[in-house]
């Protein structure tokens, strides 16, 4: 054999090997569902509550809003999202997501995120848990989640609801979710999901109809907007808000007119509207 030849099936071996190497085990559908009853359990442990004049315990909606993956981030993520209801309203959006952990790959690293989509305090409870970095905090947070818009030009909200969620989707396309250049984990447009992936409505706080949205990356949502029919002093009107459900800063424009941006998130912190914890807990990779 030539050294021209031992030399490319040398390449050609070591390639091969490195490829491999790279490639990631995706689990069978059944694990999949098995997982994304791990999130659920995760989320349910949680006690959410809207403190107004008196304390008022959220809905957990027990099927994930959305269930998702990233391929573009390391170590095959995947998780489920989740809302916590106040008469049909969203409050809080959270998700529960899993990688592989980086010091044994039989093990899935579990981490939990919310974010407030409340105008009230929202704090919550859970059963003391121990995280390699101490005691998960409780969440609580006094400030406002979200800070609603009147959507400019927008029209009225229309008198069915099968117009008003194709004047919601209109709404949604105008939007742009952004991740900034120049950063090493991320940067340009993310994707807008084309449905909301959470309807509701509800008489207590005034919202004729609205639609939960997501700006995605793979499927991952990384920008929650909201966009709500509600009833003002000038008569119905459409409104939206954003919060980021992201480590990173992220940027909303309507129209090519900036309306929102938020800086990297903070983990680790219990006083926020957004709250994200790194490395709750770890779980064997396949769950028997």
């Amino acid at each position: 054999m030539s050294p021209r030849i031992r030399c490319l099936l040398w390449l050609a071996t070591i390639l091969t090997a490195e490829h491999a190497a790279g490639q990631e085990e995706v689990p069978t559908k059944d694990q999949r569902e098995r997982w994304v009853g791990v999130y659920h359990e995760e989320a349910a442990a949680y006690e959410m509550i809207r403190q107004v004049d008196t304390a008022e315990v959220l809905q957990l909606v027990p099927t994930p809003i959305l269930t998702f993956t990233n391929p573009i981030r390391v170590r095959d993520t995947h998780g489920a999202a989740f809302v916590w209801t106040s008469d049909g309203r969203p409050e809080v959006v959270g998700a529960i997501w899993s990688v592989v952990s980086p010091e044994d790959s039989t093990r899935r690293r579990l981490s939990h995120e919310f974010h407030s989509l409340s105008l009230a305090p929202i704090h919550s409870e859970h059963e003391p848990r121990q995280s390699s970095r101490g005691i998960v905090p409780d969440w609580i947070t006094e400030q406002p989640g979200i800070r609603p818009a009147k959507i400019p030009g927008a029209p009225a909200p229309a008198r069915t609801e099968n117009l008003r969620l194709t004047q919601m989707r209109r709404l949604a396309r105008d939007f742009q979710g952004i991740i900034p250049s120049g950063l090493p984990d991320g940067q340009g447009s993310l994707r807008l999901l084309a449905q909301p992936i959470y309807r509701y409505q509800s008489q207590r706080h005034q919202v004729i109809d609205g639609g939960v949205f997501a700006f995605v990356m793979g499927t991952d949502p990384e920008l929650i907007l909201l966009i709500e029919a509600v009833e003002s002093a000038d008569g119905p009107q459409w409104r939206f808000a954003a919060v980021q459900l992201s480590n990173l800063p992220l940027q909303l424009d309507y129209k090519d007119s900036r309306v929102w941006e938020c800086e990297r998130a903070v983990p680790y912190v219990g006083n926020l509207p957004h709250f994200m914890y790194w490395g709750v807990s770890e779980r064997d990779r396949v769950i028997q």
